[in-house]
C-alpha cells in the first residue's frame, strides 16, 4: 500500500536563498534520463553536475517517487512506495560529492530491472534530486558542531518505458465549468488511457450562437503518464461579449494520434 507520507517541496525558500548569495549555483545535465529496457537488461546513464557559483558545495544525491497530479502539480513519496516506482531497479554511483568553484563532475545513474515478465509490464519513474547542503558551526555550543541546512535541490526525471509497450491513446469525457466563483472558466477532462507517457497538446475554441464569431484559447502544452486524469484549466477572455456558444476542446495526443475533441454549449455571463 502506497506510503502517506508526501514530500512537500517548500520551493520558494529553498530556491530563493541561492539567488540571494552568487557563491551557490548548482546545475545539472541532462534532466531527464529516458531508459527503454526489456526484462533483465541493465544501462547505465550519466549526469554532469557543475559548480558555477564562488565557494564550494557539497551536496547529496537520493531518490524519491513522484506523480503528476489533476492540475499537473508534483507530489513526491519515500522511494519504493509508488506502485509505478522505478527506484528499486535504480543504483547512483555516489550519493554525497563536494566540487570546489566552477569545478564539475559526473554521477552514473544504472537502471538493472530483473529478469522478470512482471518488470516490463508497464512504465515506471523515479525522481533522482541532487540536493546543495551546508556546513555550519552551531553558534550555541562551545563545541563545533556541524548542522545540514538545505539550500537548493534539482530533480533529474527518470523514465522506464519497456520497448514491448506501444498504445497510445488520449480520451476526452467532458468539459465543465470549474465553480460558480469562477465564471467562466472551464476544466476539459481527459486520461491517457494507453501504454507509454504522452505530450500533449490542449486549445479550446468558442463559437458564438449568435453571430458565428470564432475565438480561440491558446494551446497548452503538458504531459500525461499512462492511467492520469487530467484536467486542463481554460479560462475565457474578459473581452469576450455574454451570450452562448458552442464551445470544442481539442487535444492532441502527439505523433501518431488522431485529435481528440469535446463540444459542448456554453454561456458566457
Amino acid at each position: 500500500m502506497m506510503s502517506r507520507n508526501i514530500f512537500i517541496l517548500f520551493i520558494l525558500c529553498i530556491i530563493a536563498l541561492p539567488f540571494r548569495s552568487p557563491a551557490q549555483r548548482l546545475g545539472a545535465y541532462p534532466t531527464t534520463l529516458d531508459f527503454k529496457l526489456a526484462n533483465g537488461q541493465s544501462e547505465a546513464q550519466v549526469i554532469n553536475i557543475t559548480n558555477s557559483g564562488t565557494a564550494k558545495v557539497q551536496f547529496r544525491l537520493y531518490l524519491n517517487d513522484w506523480i503528476r497530479d489533476s492540475l499537473g502539480g508534483h507530489e513526491y513519496y519515500e522511494a519504493n512506495t509508488h506502485p509505478r516506482s522505478a527506484s528499486r531497479w535504480v543504483s547512483v554511483s555516489r550519493n554525497f560529492v563536494e566540487l570546489d568553484a566552477g569545478q564539475s563532475t559526473t554521477v552514473t545513474v544504472k537502471m538493472t530491472l530483473p529478469d522478470s515478465a512482471e518488470a516490463a509490464e508497464e512504465m515506471k519513474w523515479s525522481m533522482l534530486f541532487i540536493e546543495t547542503v551546508q556546513e555550519q558551526t552551531a553558534a550555541s555550543s562551545k563545541t563545533p558542531q556541524a548542522s545540514v541546512r538545505n539550500l537548493l535541490r534539482i530533480g533529474v526525471h527518470i523514465y522506464q518505458t519497456p520497448p514491448t509497450l506501444t498504445k497510445k491513446e488520449v480520451k476526452i469525457y467532458e468539459l465543465k465549468p470549474v465553480a460558480d466563483t469562477l465564471p467562466n472558466v472551464y476544466n476539459l477532462v481527459c486520461q491517457n488511457t494507453g501504454e507509454i507517457m504522452l505530450e500533449c497538446k490542449s486549445y479550446l475554441e468558442v463559437t458564438s450562437l449568435s453571430g458565428g464569431k470564432k475565438t480561440k484559447i491558446d494551446a497548452l502544452d503538458f504531459p500525461m503518464f499512462p492511467g492520469q486524469r487530467r484536467l486542463v484549466r481554460f479560462e475565457l477572455p474578459a473581452t469576450l461579449p455574454k451570450g452562448k456558444y458552442s464551445a470544442l476542446g481539442v487535444i492532441d495526443g502527439g505523433e501518431d494520434l488522431s485529435l481528440e475533441a469535446i463540444e459542448s454549449t456554453i454561456e458566457v455571463r
